[in-house]
């Protein structure tokens, strides 16, 4: 496998380099500006001002206003975004390859980068912007754990400040201290051009070389972050705050990128905490200790971490993290087995894969290796990674993670305690913990024959068989190596009620914990060692369990899902302990200042229906469902017809014969079962009071269902209303400074449908955000989208699917929906039916949607103290 084959890569005579590549597995192209400037280049007086300069980026030029670059991305179907980080910022636009999109991307991303205006008083307003996105992260209990943990690893390195900056330090910030930031780090030699997509890779190499040879900065000398002179050492913070559950992130300092250890701990944070074969998982979330887990190896080019991160109970913390401590000291006393380092690769490969699926992943991760020399690194780097060895990790483990170093950060509700604080490092005896051997049974395979269902075709190139117990859907994705497939039944998660709110998420759980006769760990291996992982679905309208493997994995794959959907064990202990972590998992949703407020406001349109319930349920129902409800609910499933999807990189007549399996789902019994009729709309509005630095603001308008033919004109809506250069942003952000993430989008499902808003603000500008949105939904019917704004919202809605295309993943998913929705001869015609939308569809919609008396709200109000 190469990842870099036909790179065309010019460096132009200011500096400038010039990476190109084609991709044409989706007619779709990416346009990846990679600076190497980031938060590492910052000094201590500039903290947070790479981040600020990525803000101001898209303020305008002397050729552009304000929300100009957005507006003429989404005019060409595209859209445009940024992110700044320890070592680099990245700035990427992703649009359709058709017509003159990249000349338009490339002229847009030059003129942004080239003459950004830094006018003093865009500054003085987008800087309130920023401070709202500061407030937000403390608001994230992962966020602060996870940078107060990189604050105790590193006591000089710039790794250790809090990255985005103070509101305190972000306010003795100048327009002058940006431009000098931007004028220094912002030159042709640490700019890195990547273009990959349906492109000809020497064209487009010489349409970046037209469009930026000319340009002229010199390069300055920047003093980068002081080394780290210490040693590593144990250390632990106690932290507590207004959250619904405790959180510990614990770590150790690690090597820079290129160093010969890295590709070893990076595959010692696979064989630790990724995936359910993982060693976190077996040794601490299955057995109850935690609801969340994961292991990760994070290397910003010149310094590493190595982090363990976990979400338990109160009276479980402790144990938690001492048993991680425990499983660091297990890896350097013997290292992984070779089952285990195979699963570790297999998974990579799949990572790999992935990542390269989409243009502006592949774009992204050249341009990061041409930083760290050459793009070239791709190929190396996959490599090493591939070649290690149990030695190697072995050897890592010992050298990097042993317990007497590690440091953690322990985060727990307000008056809850730990013993921790006291008693640091936790014990680490590898003796003393005992995993179970994973040996994978041989997967059971029938004899494969030849399909002789007949494949009725739909547009787009989806093919669809109808089996007696399922419906089988299919389309080729060549490119990736990969093929994504899923099971999924209707008619079950909608018919919850309020008694048994979260059934088929605890059922989708319980399922991966041992099926067909074999155990959670031994489906998690035989997953794993496929390159993919058993994932747990539930939608508003179905259930189901996906997997994306390699290819010419997709038989065992479909026989590890039929196990999981028809044959879950479903023991006693499995369900017990899986409803507890799940009720954990229900509570921990109030911490999620986005999805919590949203998912409230939902209950309060739909309240007596599925639809209005929380999708884990609530945590004092939960607690009462019971085994036997639970294998009701599950055989309720098995009886009913399924629905199969695959989509990747097999011809469909291979992809026919692997998912036998799954095509000889149970006939389910002839009884027709007619829809539910649609839940009634409630309005109403409801609050709660938090102790945290924002308050949120959602609200529902009653909308038609999914397959009603005006959910064309309502994605247009949303696509006016939303994004960087949508009227909420343009009015609540750009002008008022209220808010950092504001947005407006359609919620359609089988039976009913909704058009949800969303703001958060500070406390004491709750009623003016509220007022404002307010104002610019009824300004959508009272002042109708002009020619050009109406071109632009119609362009991005439809280029947004058509980057979908990209990605194997997402194509099944619009499958499964569009099936289940009934709309499923349309969905190739998706992009042109949102292109015909007109002003007054647009204009017809909003006048039925928008009524404010109608209207549900739900506000998560914060503490109005600074």
């Amino acid at each position: 496998m190469s990842w870099t084959a036909g790179v065309v890569r010019h460096v132009l005579p200011n500096g400038l380099t010039i990476l190109a590549q084609r991709d044409a597995s989706a007619p779709v192209v990416a346009v990846v500006t990679h600076i190497k400037a980031g938060y590492f280049d910052e000094p201590d007086e500039w903290v947070g001002i790479a981040h600020v300069l990525e803000h101001m980026y898209f303020k305008g030029t002397p050729r552009r206003g304000p929300g100009d670059i957005a507006r003429e991305t989404q005019l060409v179907g595209g859209y445009i975004n940024a992110g700044t980080i320890y070592d680099k910022t990245v700035y990427y636009t992703v649009l359709p390859s058709t017509g003159e999109g990249l000349e338009r991307a490339l002229d847009v991303q030059a003129d942004a980068l080239m003459h950004t205006a830094l006018d003093p008083e865009e500054f003085r307003r987008e800087l309130e912007v920023i401070i709202q996105e500061a407030n937000r992260k403390l608001d994230s209990p992962t966020a602060v754990a996870t940078e107060k943990l990189y604050e105790l690893l590193y006591r000089v390195h710039r790794i250790r400040r809090w990255r985005i900056g103070t509101e305190a330090g972000l306010r003795r910030l100048t327009a002058h201290d940006v431009r000098a930031y931007y004028t220094s780090r912002y030159t042709p030699d640490r700019i890195i051009l990547g273009i990959v997509g349906d492109i000809d890779a020497d064209r487009a190499a010489q349409l970046g070389a037209e469009t930026y040879g000319e340009w002229s900065r010199p390069a300055a000398p920047v003093e980068g972050s002081p080394p780290e002179p210490n040693g590593p050492r144990p250390v632990v913070q106690v932290l507590r705050g207004d959250i619904e559950r405790p959180l510990a992130s614990l770590g150790w300092r690690t090597v820079n990128t290129l160093h010969r250890d890295a590709p070893a701990l990076d595959i010692a944070a696979v064989i630790v905490g990724m995936g359910r074969g993982s060693r976190l998982y077996r040794a601490v979330r299955l057995p109850g200790l935690a609801a969340t887990t994961s292991a990760s190896h994070y290397t910003p080019t010149e310094v590493g971490v190595f982090e363990i991160a976990l979400e338990s109970e109160g009276d479980r913390i402790d144990t938690a993290v001492e048993r991680v401590s425990q499983l660091a000291a297990a890896l350097g006393m013997a290292g992984p087995s070779e089952q285990e380092l195979g699963r570790a690769r297999a998974l990579v490969a799949t990572q790999w894969a992935r990542r390269f699926e989409t243009v502006d992943g592949r774009a992204a991760a050249l341009c990061e290796c041409e930083a760290l020399g050459s793009y070239r690194l791709a190929d190396e780097l996959y490599q090493r990674s591939l070649e290690v060895t149990a030695q190697d990790i072995w050897r890592v483990a010992r050298e990097h993670l042993s317990p007497a170093t590690i440091s953690g950060v322990v985060y727990l509700p307000s008056g809850g305690r730990t013993r921790l604080a006291d008693a640091w490092p936790p014990a680490g005896r590898g003796d003393a913990l005992e995993l179970a051997a994973t040996v994978p049974r041989p997967t059971v395979q029938g004899q494969s024959r030849q399909a002789t269902h007949e494949v009725v075709e739909y547009p787009g190139g989806v093919g669809h068989c109808a089996h007696p117990g399922a419906d089988v859907l299919i389309r080729s994705k060549p490119g990736s190596g990969l093929v994504t497939v899923l099971v999924h039944v209707p008619g079950v998660a909608d018919r919850e009620t309020a008694d048994i709110a979260g059934i088929s998420w605890l059922l989708a759980r319980s399922a991966i914990r041992g099926a067909g006769g074999m155990s959670g760990e031994e489906l998690a291996q035989e997953a794993e060692l496929l390159g993919g992982g058993l994932a747990p679905s539930v939608s508003a309208e179905t259930v189901g369990w996906a997997m994306t493997v390699r290819a010419d994995a997709l038989r065992e794959a479909a026989e590890l899902l039929r196990c999981v959907a028809l044959e879950p064990a479903l023991t006693r202990q499995d369900v017990t302990v899986e409803r507890g972590l799940q009720v954990s998992d229900a509570r921990r949703v109030r911490d999620d200042m986005f999805r919590y407020p949203l998912q409230r406001v939902l209950g309060q349109a739909f309240p007596r229906d599925a639809y209005g319930l929380p999708a884990l349920g609530e945590p004092q129902a939960l607690t009462a469902l019971s085994v036997d409800q639970v294998r009701a609910w599950s055989a309720d499933l098995s009886a009913r017809r399924a629905v199969v999807v695959a989509v990747g990189d097999l011809e469909r007549s291979r992809m026919l014969r692997a998912l036998e399996p799954l095509a000889s789902w149970p006939v389910p019994p002839d009884v027709a079962g007619a829809d539910r009729p649609p839940p009634d709309w409630v309005a109403g509005r409801a609050a709660e009071e938090r102790e945290k630095k924002q308050t949120a603001l959602a609200m529902a308008f009653p909308a038609p269902r999914y397959a009603s033919a005006d959910r064309y004109p309502l994605t247009v809506l949303g696509a006016l209303l939303s994004g960087l250069a949508g009227r909420l942003f343009e009015a609540l952000r750009e002008k008022r400074s209220l808010a950092y993430t504001v947005a407006a989008m359609p919620w359609l499902a089988r039976r009913a449908g909704a058009v949800l808003a969303y703001v958060a603000t500070l406390p004491q500008r709750e009623a003016e955000a509220r007022d404002a949105m307010l104002a610019e939904f009824l300004r959508l019917i009272a002042e109708p989208p002009s020619g050009s704004e109406l071109e632009r919202a119609r362009n991005y809605a439809a280029g947004t699917v058509e980057i979908r295309q990209q990605a194997g993943r997402a194509i099944a998913g619009d499958i499964l929906d569009a099936w289940v929705q009934g709309t499923i001869d349309e969905l190739a015609d998706t992009s042109r039916r949102l292109r015909a939308v007109t002003g007054d569809d647009v204009t017809r919609v909003a006048t039925e949607v928008f009524r404010p008396e109608l209207r549900a709200e739900y506000l998560v109000r914060g503490s109005r103290r600074p």
